[in-house]
Order: structure tokens, then C-alpha cells, then sequence
């Protein structure tokens, strides 16, 4: 069965327990968690807050298929860096750490997915050498949790930007806790048969962020706004008997979010989800 959850990076400007209400009013089954000073702050938030928030989410039904850690400025100033690719060391070892304490979260939370991209590559460092870097990384981070899966992202201009890419680093690892995390606009913008590459890397997609996508221009807009074909991802689901979560991912919609939370679920529900 396929469920419907809502990205909290979307209503960041609330506090977090009356995001996680509105979500569940509008009749969305789960929320994924981000990383963000704001919500889930990784390097201040406490065990008693985790717990608080874990009451919060079961008293309103909400399950939490996943945490994603790829806010833009956790870090420093600069978007998404340091990275995993990296040309410093010491900047990889501070993403391997905010990925340590994302794990950590996860599993205070009993989530079972952790969501996160490999970064931008330096033009200056070869796809080669971040290969073996992000290939060190990974080995790390799949050594900690024994019930933690981590779900890489595509992102377009990133290192890995296709569903592809992430795919064949599946199978180089080979581990059973290291899976893709799809989302459907990025696809769209960089796959010109988006839904055949949706369809191919179902088997190893446990989550799938979506959001519309209009003109192939990587700008989030909600579902009935762009060029997405929703009755053709709602039946290639369908054929394949798919039943993971879809996670709609509006953060650029604040201004609009009353909007946005009813037609993503209205859309999804209607078309998708049948």
C-alpha cells in the first residue's frame, strides 16, 4: 500500500509540534523529519525533546518513514558544504559527524530511513578521487546502525544526479542498508524518459519525494502545477505493485501552504493512491 507523507521542511516558520498537526489535519499519514535549526536542530536537540516529539507524532497517527538531512546551511554559509566530496578532509569529517548524529536521531525516533546526497563535486577533484571518498564515507556510516537504512538522493548538479548513479553505488556496496531515495522532480529534470528511470529503481526505493516540475526547471511547485504526468507515475506504481512512501516536498511554498498541503494530498490521494 502506498502512503502519503508531507517534507516539514515546508513549514518551517511554525514550531514543529503544530506542523505535525497541520499535516495530520489535512489527512496525510506521515511527516519526514528535516534537519533544521528551526524544527531539529542536530547539535542542540535533546533526548527529551525526541520523546516529546515522538508523543506528538503517535497522538496524532503520524508515522515517520524518514529523516532527511540535507538542508542547505547546516554546515556554513556556503550551500551544501562541506560535503562528502569535499576537497577537505576535515570538511568530509564534519558532514560524517552531522550524519553520525542524524543515525542517532533516527534511530531515538525509530525511523527507518535517513535521507542525504553526496554534495557537490570541486571542479578541481576528479570523479575518481570523490568516488573513493564517498565510498570511505559510506563504509563508516553503514557500520552504526543495525536498523537505520540510508537512502541517498539524487540531486540535480550534484555529484550523483541521476537515479542511475546512485544505483550502480547500490550495487558496488552491496549492503542491504544503503538504498535510493528517489524524488520524481529531480528525475524530471534530468532524465529525459523520467518515468522509465522512476520505474527501473523501484526494487530499491523505499521512499519517493515528489513535488511538480515545470519546463524541466529545478524549481519545487505543487502537484497540478508543472509537467509532471500523474496519471502515468500513479500506473507505472501500479503495475509494479510499489508500496512505499510518497513524500511531497514543497519547501519553497510556505506562502502558499494551506494551498499546497490540501491539492498534494488532493492530487496524490485522487491519482495515486487511488
Amino acid at each position: 500500500m502506498i502512503q502519503l507523507a508531507y517534507n516539514l521542511n515546508g513549514l518551517r516558520s511554525m514550531p514543529l509540534n503544530e506542523a505535525c498537526t497541520r499535516v495530520a489535519d489535512v489527512g496525510f499519514a506521515g511527516v519526514e523529519l528535516s534537519l533544521h535549526p528551526s524544527h531539529l536542530d542536530p547539535f542542540s536537540c535533546r533526548t527529551r525533546d525526541l520523546v516529546e516529539l515522538r508523543r506528538v507524532a503517535g497522538d496524532l497517527g503520524l508515522k515517520i518513514p524518514s529523516l532527511a538531512a540535507g538542508a542547505d546551511n547546516l554546515l556554513s554559509s556556503q550551500r551544501f558544504e562541506p560535503s562528502l566530496v569535499s576537497p577537505s578532509a576535515d570538511g568530509r569529517r564534519q558532514r560524517l559527524e552531522l550524519l553520525r548524529r542524524a543515525i542517532v536521531i533516527a534511530e531515538e525516533l525509530q525511523i527507518p530511513n535517513l535521507n542525504f546526497a553526496t554534495g557537490i563535486l570541486n571542479p578541481e577533484i576528479s570523479r575518481s578521487v570523490a568516488f573513493e571518498w564517498l565510498m570511505e564515507g559510506l563504509g563508516q556510516l553503514l557500520e552504526l546502525s543495525e536498523t537505520v537504512t540510508l537512502i541517498m538522493e539524487p540531486e540535480p548538479g550534484f555529484f550523483l544526479q541521476r537515479n542511475a548513479e546512485v544505483a550502480d553505488l547500490i550495487e558496488e556496496i552491496g549492503h542491504p542498508r544503503f538504498r535510493l531515495a528517489q524524488d520524481l522532480g529531480h528525475t524530471r529534470v534530468v532524465d529525459n524518459d523520467y518515468l522509465s528511470s522512476v520505474r527501473e529503481y523501484l526494487d530499491v526505493s523505499p521512499v519517493i519525494q515528489v513535488e511538480d516540475i515545470k519546463g524541466r526547471v529545478h524549481n519545487h511547485e505543487i502537484p497540478g502545477d508543472g509537467d509532471i504526468d500523474w496519471t502515468a507515475f500513479a500506473d507505472l506504481l501500479a503495475d509494479a505493485g510499489w508500496s512505499g512512501w510518497l513524500s511531497v516536498e514543497l519547501y519553497n511554498q510556505e506562502d502558499r501552504l494551506d494551498d499546497a498541503l490540501r491539492r498534494s494530498f488532493e492530487i496524490l490521494q485522487s491519482v495515486v493512491v487511488r
